[in-house]
């Protein structure tokens, strides 16, 4: 009888991992109406990463920065019609709004009342509007090149980083197609080797960057985040809500969310944050200065916990 029930118990114990929306692997959760795709892997608590929104799929950084996984059991979460996750036909289902309530809802269906967050660009934009309506559910946050809306300010320190690149053989076309200038057709997948050496500050480093694997671009998401108007928001007034620890880390030579007008306003407007800038470093700090990177989120976090 004892054999007996301490097998039953062992199989109790396997069904409920088995069945465990955070275990191990690839995984597919039904999120607002849509079938939204996510990865799970490394240990520690659990942090959800978003992707940008716009069109990269988890692949551009589950595959680029492995070194997270040492802190944290990572949710890769591919957003809104990015990767394997499904699209909405409508434009306006690709606000802001949306990709908060699709973390939201993936915290509540890992069954998880706290979570770490994290995200990068536009991720680091998800992040920080989840933290201004959610500080609640949140252990804290870690923002990576987050941008913090667009303004006059924005778009002037913007126009100065593409003129620091003028004499760059990239600068002519490129900037053309950030400017919205160029008048060629372009998609996505077209566009991006045009304008991706303005995010290196050493160009040395874009074969660091050609060699992540399985990186994916959904035209999709590129169009309807466009059209839905997502990251349009102006949200500098609101960051006081983020009442979390958070860590707000920036290349000092990154062009498209730079320390002034993006990072350090982020800063100045959320009461718990610390700034790290890191030096010789673009839009992709983690490729470019890997050990300082990794070195700044290991004591931040030792001082947190």
């Amino acid at each position: 009888m004892k054999i007996y029930f301490t097998l039953l118990i062992g199989l109790f114990f396997q069904i409920s991992f088995a069945q465990s929306p955070v275990r191990q692997g690839e995984h597919f959760a039904n999120i607002n109406g849509l079938k939204l795709h996510y990865e799970v892997s490394g240990k520690g608590p659990i942090c959800i990463f978003p992707t940008p929104g716009w069109g990269p799929n988890i692949d551009a950084y589950k595959n680029s920065m492995p070194e997270l996984e040492k802190y944290f059991t990572v949710v890769w979460l591919d957003t809104r019609a990015s990767g394997k996750s499904e699209a909405s036909p409508n434009p306006e289902d690709y606000q802001t709004e949306d990709f908060i309530e699709d973390i939201e809802q993936l915290r509540k269906y890992l069954k998880q009342e706290k979570v770490w967050i994290l995200g990068h660009s536009m991720g680091g934009w998800q992040v920080i509007n989840y933290g201004i309506k959610y500080s609640k559910n949140l252990n804290g946050i870690i923002a990576i090149a987050p941008f913090a809306g667009m303004d006059k300010i924005a778009e002037n320190e913007f126009m100065k980083a593409l003129e620091k690149r003028k004499n760059e053989p990239y600068y002519s076309t490129g900037s053309k197609v950030l400017l919205g200038t160029d008048t060629i057709r372009r998609t996505l997948a077209e566009e991006m080797p045009l304008i991706i050496p303005f995010y290196f500050h050493d160009q040395a480093n874009l074969k660091k960057f050609s060699m992540i694997k399985n990186v994916q671009l959904s035209q999709k998401a590129w169009e309807m985040t466009a059209k839905g108007g997502f990251g349009s928001e102006q949200i500098l007034e609101l960051l006081p809500k983020i009442t979390v620890p958070t860590l707000i880390l920036v290349g000092d030579d990154d062009f498209i969310c730079d320390q002034i007008s993006h990072a350090g306003r982020l800063h100045k407007g959320i009461k718990s944050s610390q700034l790290s800038t890191i030096k010789d470093s673009g839009h992709f700090i983690w490729i470019e200065q890997p050990k300082m990177f990794y070195q700044a989120i290991e004591n931040w976090l030792k001082t947190k916990r």
